[in-house]
């Protein structure tokens, strides 16, 4: 299962983790999996070439599948779209393969970044 935590900071997300493989079909041949990661990806490549937020800091993982994207300190209004896009786009993989991808929503003081 992959299972994706949003941070929030008050009512507005403002980083996320994402761990694991969804176990939806082989490796290769998952499209739930390719799914999220293009979703990733984009909010990946949102944050560095199209925003360009100072604020923003990530890392990935390979071995364990896990990625952190962190843009806590960056500007709301240059980030709301692409994160309630990526966000929502998320949750409506989650909504549709529910054994398959989980959303956690965590108060960011309790986040393990």
């Amino acid at each position: 299962m992959t299972e994706i935590s949003v941070s929030f900071d008050e009512e507005r997300p403002v980083a996320l983790v994402a761990e694991g493989h969804s176990g939806y079909a082989e490796r290769g041949e998952d499209i739930v999996c390719a799914g999220v990661s293009a979703l990733l990806q984009a909010l990946l490549f949102g944050f560095e070439k199209v925003v360009s937020s100072p604020g923003f800091s990530f890392s990935i993982n390979e071995d364990s599948a896990r990625m952190v994207l962190d843009w806590r300190r960056s500007p709301p209004e240059q980030t709301a779209v692409l994160v309630e896009t990526i966000v929502g786009s998320l949750k409506e993989i989650a909504r549709v393969y529910p054994e398959h991808v989980r959303i956690l929503e965590v108060p960011v003081d309790e986040m393990e970044f």
